[in-house]
């Protein structure tokens, strides 16, 4: 694959002209980060403010904000700690707020609007709310002969509340998209490998797992578990020993997803599986986990791709910082 091919196929997921600003709303923290233009990438600034619990309370059918106020003072509060102004940023959502359908079709109307209605028709019965209530994103994808949609509706009152708090702040919210798909635009950057083979990502999280499987360039899978955490996560928390899931937590949101991409999807395997984790991952659980899956397994390292000055206050939080990086490189 060509260099120019790679390229487009990164454009994808991303629309060719972002901010260089980013900035990521979660359960656990508001993270933001500035990129500069040089080669290679550095990060210029950045911030992660610990938020709450409660306040954040993603969800399909509702707004998810708890507190309008408590929300403004930590905005307030991490971009001061980042010292950013800016007048237009890129952000990341939980993917808690989105429904993900991949649909197949061995043939799609040429027209645009024809396309919105029949994927529309497609999703009435499996969204948990009125799809015209919705914002609905798509990414058409073409392998071995057949259309692969993803499909991703997000309910509007969501996002006319996030937009809300950033218009108050005077900055206008140019791009939204899911966590843990600009994780994976960062995974794309440094490992374009990753768009030739078959490829097995999750982002993890003390609240929720995403997987998503791309196989040469397209995603074909996507899985989202939510679950309750009692944790108090701090980012900044010194915890280089392993996340709050170990090997059979771990292994067992791998599992199934390969025995869906085999099973189910007729392929042969997983050349890679690739792990974003709240907290870094002790070598020995990815070496016990990819004997398992008998897959290699590789905790994303965020850092590789970029230029930084203070390399300690960084260092402590580089794994929380995965989407808002990827979110940023993918102005280019």
């Amino acid at each position: 694959m060509t260099v120019s091919r790679i390229k487009q196929k990164l454009q994808n997921f991303f629309q060719p002209t972002l901010p260089a600003v980013a900035c990521e709303i979660n359960r656990q923290f508001i993270s933001v980060v500035r990129l500069n233009s040089k080669t290679p990438p550095e990060i210029d600034r950045f911030a992660v403010e610990s938020i709450p619990h409660g306040l954040v309370n993603p969800s399909l059918t509702r707004p998810i904000i708890t507190s309008a106020s408590d929300l403004m003072n930590a905005l307030k509060s991490t971009f001061a700690k980042a010292e950013i102004k800016t007048s237009k940023i890129s952000l990341a959502i939980p993917d808690a707020c989105a429904k993900v359908t991949i649909h197949h079709f061995d043939s799609l109307p040429g027209n645009e609007n024809e396309r919105i209605q029949l994927l529309k028709w497609r999703l009435k019965k499996t969204v948990p709310f009125n799809v015209d209530d919705s914002q609905l994103s798509y990414l058409e994808q073409k392998t071995e002969g057949k259309y692969v949609i993803v499909t991703a509706n997000i309910y509007k009152e969501v996002l006319v509340q996030l937009e809300g708090f950033f218009d108050s702040l005077g900055i206008q919210v140019g791009y939204i998209t899911l966590a843990s798909f600009a994780a994976f635009e960062l995974l794309a950057r440094l490992d374009v490998d990753v768009l030739q083979k078959s490829v097995l990502f999750l982002q993890v999280r003390p609240s929720d797992v995403s997987s998503l499987i791309v196989q040469q360039g397209a995603m074909v899978f996507f899985r989202h578990v939510d679950y309750e955490s009692d944790e108090d996560s701090t980012p900044a928390e010194d915890s280089a020993a392993t996340t709050k899931s170990g090997f059979t937590e771990i292994y067992n949101e791998i599992h199934p997803c390969l025995m869906y991409y085999q099973d189910k999807l007729g392929a042969r395997g997983i050349e890679k599986i690739y792990i974003s984790p709240f907290r870094p991952l002790d070598p020995g659980l990815l070496s016990s986990i990819s004997e398992k899956a008998k897959t290699p397994v590789l905790s994303l390292d965020p850092l590789r791709l970029f230029q930084w000055r203070q390399s300690g206050s960084l260092a402590n939080v580089k794994n929380v910082l995965a989407p808002t990086l990827g979110l940023a490189l993918g102005r280019s």
